[in-house]
């Protein structure tokens, strides 16, 4: 099916950042050209008033637990992950797949396209993404086997679910470990060697507290980041999540190998982890960043432009500079750097000929973002718009939000049946 967005600011997020006032062809799932296009389509969207802009993409999530929204608030990740762990043990892999797919709802709605997940039962996450129709980075969680709730080898688990997904049009499949709290080196070894055995990426919770560095000091005598550089784990496959408790080297470190980063600034304020990730040390060691929003349990909401905006906003704070982290590096997190982590940046963050078609447009011409000015439009999306703006969303050039709703499940049965299983497993009441 063609598809033209007609009229539009079309954010392109290209090497030049360029902003047009234009169109959008969408053919074959593919952007077919940007700017003054003269041809028509099957389908036209008058996108007068409104923004086109690349599908933004969290690369670093725990979709499955929108289950346990507000199930801990106001804890420490300690706390937290105590509450996390005891529901997980009571999950039946129909929950993980409900649990997947209203986050998949959410994230669809709120303009985000492509998510990266870091959970076990990947199997039933992907069933969520194929049904919502939305692109899953999805890493099966390796961790030692004294420590898991999975029967069988983690690790075997996730080989399986990685050749089983292979070549999958929506779900691409990856190597995830929990941390270096639950993983020995023996179970990083071997995440490593088989992500490069599939050619596949990895993704791993790093640096995310005190306790957790100052504990992996005490047993070993090295840095969390220190330590995964010795025994030869960090490389250019790795999305570590947070980074918060980094020295300079470790940063450094982390530039060598070419790790990327998945910040995740909401949920680590949320979890007073204490720290900031010290993003402007990052970008000058040529790290990758992007954004994640975390698990629904530690964030609440999986809200993109929430997240950029967060994100800007506390660099500038601690940092007493109000020049740190302006709107465009914001976005950029959020679109085209979040692509170049999962590998994808000759596919997916960016309006550009020959690109996968996943664009979301949002409705400028709402009472919270009025005045628009076309020459603040980037600093507006950053600090001013909101997920629920979003009007269109497309993945591959399929239309998956269509005037706000949601095309490709019955959103209401999913809302239902999410809060029966939320019943079910810890009183919560209707």
């Amino acid at each position: 099916m063609s598809l033209l967005l007609r009229g539009g600011y079309v954010v392109t997020q290209n090497a030049r950042r360029e902003v047009l006032r234009g169109d959008v062809l969408v053919e074959d799932g593919r952007v077919a050209a940007v700017g003054q296009v003269r041809d028509s389509a099957e389908r036209v969207i008058d996108c007068t008033n409104m923004a086109v802009l690349p599908g933004l993409i969290n690369t670093h999530h725990h979709v499955a637990n929108t289950l346990l929204r507000g199930a801990a608030d106001d804890v420490p990740l300690e706390a937290m992950l105590e509450t996390a762990f005891a529901i997980d043990a009571r999950l039946t892999r129909r929950d993980v797949q409900m649990g997947a797919l209203l986050g998949c709802i959410e994230m669809l709605k709120s303009g985000t396209t492509s998510f990266h997940d870091l959970f076990y039962w990947e199997d039933e996450v992907a069933r969520g993404v194929r049904e919502a129709g939305i692109r899953g980075f999805l890493s099966w969680v390796v961790l030692d086997e004294a420590f898991t709730t999975q029967r069988g080898s983690p690790l075997k688990n996730a080989e399986q679910f990685a050749r089983k997904m292979k070549g999958d049009e929506l779900v691409t499949p990856s190597v995830g470990v929990q941390g270096v709290y639950v993983a020995s080196e023996e179970t990083w070894a071997g995440a490593r060697a088989l992500a490069d055995a599939l050619d596949a990426g990895l993704h791993a919770h790093l640096a995310e507290t005190r306790s957790e560095v100052y504990n992996h000091r005490k047993k070993t005598s090295l840095r969390p980041v220190e330590w995964l550089e010795k025994i030869g784990f960090l490389c250019d496959r790795l999305v570590a999540a947070h980074c918060v408790w980094v020295t300079l080297n470790e940063v450094r470190a982390l530039g060598r190998h070419g790790v990327k980063v998945a910040h995740c600034p909401t949920s680590n304020m949320k979890l007073a982890s204490g720290g900031v990730a010290p993003l402007p040390e990052m970008f000058e060691a040529g790290v990758t960043v992007s954004l994640g929003t975390d698990s629904p349990i530690s964030n609440n909401g999986m809200d993109l432009f929430q997240e950029m905006k967060a994100a800007a906003l506390l660099h500038k704070s601690t940092r007493w500079d109000a020049s740190v982290l302006p709107a465009q590096r914001a976005l950029d997190l959020a679109t085209i750097d979040g692509a170049r982590a999962l590998r994808a940046g000759d596919r997916l963050g960016s309006i550009e000929p020959g690109k996968l078609a996943d664009l979301a447009v949002l409705d400028l011409h709402r009472a919270h973002a009025t005045p628009f000015n076309r020459n603040n439009l980037i600093r507006h999306l950053v600090y001013t718009c909101r997920g629920s703006d979003v009007r269109y969303a497309l993945v591959g050039g399929r239309v998956v939000v269509d005037d706000g709703s949601v095309t490709t499940v019955d959103e209401s049965s999913v809302v239902d049946r999410v809060q029966e299983i939320a019943s079910e497993l810890y009183g919560v009441n209707g």
